[in-house]
C-alpha cells in the first residue's frame, strides 16, 4: 500500500474510533461519522475500510433500533468480509445482527448468530467482544426464562470486561444481573451493583448506558415501595432513550413506568403510558413489551369492570405469547443444544487445560528438585573421584586397586548422571536467547568431541548439510540434538559379521521445518524397546555404559523448540531419527 493510501486508511480508521466511541452519549454523531468513513472509504475503493465502515453503521442503527435496515447494512459488510476473509470482522457484523433479531421477536436467530460471534471471539482471545456477546446470551436467556444460565453469562461478561479493562462493559452486565438478583429478592445486592452501575456511567460519560442503569435501580425502587426515587428514575431513563433514539430501552422503561403507576394506584396514568408503550411496540416490533404491556392493560381493564376489554388485552396477550412460545420452541432448543454443545467442549477444553498447567507445574517442581538435589551432590561427588584418584596413587595393594577401579567406574557414572540432570534442568530455567544456527561446525565439532568413546575409530560419518539454511535458536538446545545424536549412534554401533559402521547424518529446510534425520546401521531395537526409549532412565542395552538420560533430553530440547522426534529402529539393521524443527 502506498503512503498517501496508508495515510487515508489512518485517517477511515481515526473516524471510525472516534464514531464508536461517541455511541455511548452521541449517536447521531456516530452515523453520521460513519457515513464519512463509509464514503471516503469508497472515494479510496479500499474494501476493508468499506467493510469496517458498513459494520459500525450497521452497529449504530441497531442500537436506535432501525433494525431492518442494520441487519441489511450488516449482510453487505459481511459478503465483503467473507471476501476478505475476515473472520473477525464477520463476528462483529453477526453480533449486530443478532442484536437486532433478539431485541425483536426473532430471539432464535439471534441465539444462533451469538454461538457463531462467541466461538470466532474465544478463538481469538477478543476479550471486548467476548463481554458484549455474554451480556447479549444473558438476556436472550432471560427471555427464555432461564434465570440461572442467565446469571452465569452475565458473570462471565463482568469477567470479560475486567480482562478488556473496559469497566463500562463491566457496567453494562451490572444492569441486568441486578434485575435477577431483585427476582430473587436479594434487594441489598440488587441495589449494591446498580448503584455501582450508575458511579460507573457518571464517571465515563457512557449517557446512554446511564439509561439502563437508571431504569434498573427505578426496579428496584418500585420493590421496595420508595416509588417516587423510582418514579424519577424511570422518567429520566425515558427522557434519555428519546435523546439517544434508543427504542427498546424507551419501550422497557414506559412498560416499567406503567407497572409503577399501577402500585401508585394512579390507574389513568398507567393506562396511558401502557398504551404509549404497547403502540411503540407494535411499530417496532418488540414483542416482549407487547405481551407484557398487554397483560398489565389486561389487568387494569378487569379491575375497572371492563370485561370486554379485558378479554381482548388478554387474548392479544395470549396470542402474542403463544405465537412466540409455539413458533419458536423447536429452533430455541436447537439454539440449546448448540449452546450445550459449545459448553461441553468449553467444559472439556478447560479441564484439558487446568490438567496441563498442573502437568506443566509438575515438571517445573520435579525440574527444580533435579536441580537442586544435581546441584548439592555435584560437589561431594567431585570430591569423592579426586579422593580416589589420590588413593590410587598411594595404594600398591592390586587387590584394593581392584576395588578401587570398580568404585571409579561407578563414581563416573553417578557423575555422568548428576551432569544429565543438569543440563535436563538447565533447559527449563535457561532464557531463551536466539542466534543464526551453522549446523555444519556444530556437527564436527561434536563428532570431535567424542573421540574418547569406544568404537568411534571404527565408525564413519556421512555428513550432508542443505547450502543457505537460515535457522535461527538457542545454540544449546541444537547442539544438545545433535551431540546426542551422534553419541547414540557411536555407542550402539554393531561390529560383528564384518559390518562396517557408519552414521548418516542429514539436514535440510522445508517450507515450514527444519528437518534433521541421523541413520545408523547399529545393533537397532525391537518395537517394545523403541516405545520406551525417551523415557527418563530407560536404558535399552544394559551391557553398554550409559545413563538412560540422552535421548530424554534429546526429547526435551526438541520439544522446547517446539519441534517433533520420532525413531524407527529394526533389530540388527540399525535405527534412523528423525527431528523437525518448525522456522
Amino acid at each position: 500500500m502506498e503512503v498517501s493510501e496508508t495515510s487515508v486508511r489512518n485517517k477511515i480508521k481515526e473516524i471510525l474510533d472516534k464514531a464508536y466511541s461517541s455511541r455511548v452519549n452521541n449517536l447521531s454523531q456516530s452515523i453520521a461519522l460513519a457515513e464519512k468513513a463509509l464514503a471516503l472509504s469508497k472515494e479510496n475503493e479500499d474494501q476493508f475500510c468499506i467493510a469496517r465502515s458498513l459494520s459500525h453503521l450497521a452497529l449504530f442503527h441497531m442500537i436506535i433500533g432501525d433494525f431492518d435496515l442494520s441487519i441489511n447494512i450488516a449482510n453487505e459488510a459481511i459478503e465483503n468480509f467473507e471476501e476478505l476473509g475476515d473472520e473477525k470482522g464477520i463476528a462483529d457484523a453477526k453480533y449486530t445482527i443478532a442484536g437486532a433479531l433478539y431485541k425483536t421477536d426473532d430471539y432464535h436467530k439471534g441465539l444462533t448468530n451469538l454461538v457463531d460471534c462467541l466461538a470466532t471471539y474465544r478463538r481469538l482471545e477478543d476479550h471486548h467482544n467476548l463481554a458484549r456477546v455474554h451480556k447479549s446470551m444473558g438476556t436472550v436467556y432471560e427471555y427464555l426464562g432461564d434465570a440461572k444460565s442467565a446469571m452465569l453469562t452475565y458473570e462471565a461478561s463482568i469477567e470479560a470486561g475486567k480482562a478488556a479493562g473496559d469497566p463500562n462493559l463491566v457496567s453494562n452486565a451490572y444492569n441486568p444481573l441486578s434485575g435477577l438478583y431483585l427476582n430473587q429478592n436479594n434487594i441489598s445486592k440488587a441495589l449494591e451493583i446498580i448503584e455501582e452501575s450508575i458511579a460507573i456511567k457518571e464517571k465515563t460519560g457512557d449517557t446512554r448506558g446511564l439509561a439502563f442503569a437508571l431504569y434498573g435501580r427505578g426496579k428496584v425502587f418500585t420493590q421496595t415501595a420508595q416509588f417516587e426515587q423510582a418514579e424519577k428514575d424511570f422518567l429520566e431513563s425515558i427522557k434519555i432513550h428519546e435523546e439517544m433514539g434508543e427504542k427498546l430501552g424507551w419501550a422497557m422503561s414506559y412498560h416499567k413506568l406503567g407497572a409503577l403507576y399501577i402500585e401508585m394506584d394512579r390507574v389513568k396514568e398507567a393506562k396511558e403510558t401502557l398504551i404509549k408503550a404497547l403502540q411503540y411496540s407494535n411499530k417496532n416490533k418488540i414483542i416482549l413489551i407487547k405481551f407484557k404491556a398487554n397483560q398489565l392493560l389486561h389487568q387494569i381493564a378487569k379491575k375497572e369492570g371492563d370485561f370486554e376489554l379485558a378479554l381482548k388485552y388478554l387474548s392479544q396477550y395470549i396470542e402474542e405469547k403463544e405465537s412466540v412460545i409455539n413458533d419458536r420452541t423447536a429452533k430455541v432448543i436447537e439454539g440449546y443444544d448448540v449452546i450445550s454443545k459449545m459448553q461441553a467442549l468449553e467444559i472439556e477444553a478447560n479441564a484439558q487445560r487446568e490438567k496441563a498447567d498442573a502437568i506443566e507445574q509438575k515438571k517445573i517442581e520435579l525440574d527444580s528438585f533435579f536441580y537442586r538435589i544435581s546441584h548439592d551432590l555435584k560437589g561431594p561427588v567431585t570430591s569423592l573421584m579426586s579422593l580416589n584418584y589420590i588413593a590410587q596413587m598411594e595404594i600398591k595393594d592390586k587387590t584394593a586397586l581392584k576395588f578401587l577401579d570398580d568404585y571409579e567406574i561407578q563414581a563416573n557414572r553417578l557423575n555422568d548422571i548428576l551432569d544429565g540432570l543438569l543440563n535436563l534442568t538447565k533447559m527449563s530455567f535457561n532464557e531463551e536467547i536466539k542466534q543464526e544456527i551453522d549446523f555444519e561446525k556444530i556437527i564436527y565439532d561434536c563428532i570431535a568431541s567424542y573421540k574418547f568413546l569406544p568404537n568411534y575409530e571404527l565408525v564413519k560419518f556421512d555428513i550432508n548439510v542443505e547450502d543457505k539454511i537460515k535457522y535461527e535458536a538457542e545454540w544449546a538446545l541444537i547442539n544438545t540434538i545433535i551431540q546426542n545424536l551422534i553419541e547414540n549412534g557411536i555407542k550402539y554401533a554393531r561390529l560383528e559379521d564384518k559390518n562396517e559402521p557408519y552414521i548418516k547424518i542429514s539436514i535440510k529446510q522445508n517450507s515450514n521445518d527444519i528437518e534433521i534425520e541421523a541413520q545408523d546401521n547399529g545393533i537397532g531395537m525391537d518395537e517394545e524397546t523403541i516405545k520406551n526409549i525417551f523415557t527418563m532412565f530407560f536404558r535399552a542395552n544394559r551391557t553398554i555404559e550409559g545413563t538412560g538420560l540422552g535421548l530424554h533430553i534429546l526429547k526435551r530440547a526438541v520439544e522446547r523448540l517446539k519441534g517433533k522426534i520420532s525413531a524407527e529402529s529394526k533389530l540388527g539393521e540399525g535405527t534412523t531419527f528423525k527431528v523437525l524443527l518448525p522456522r
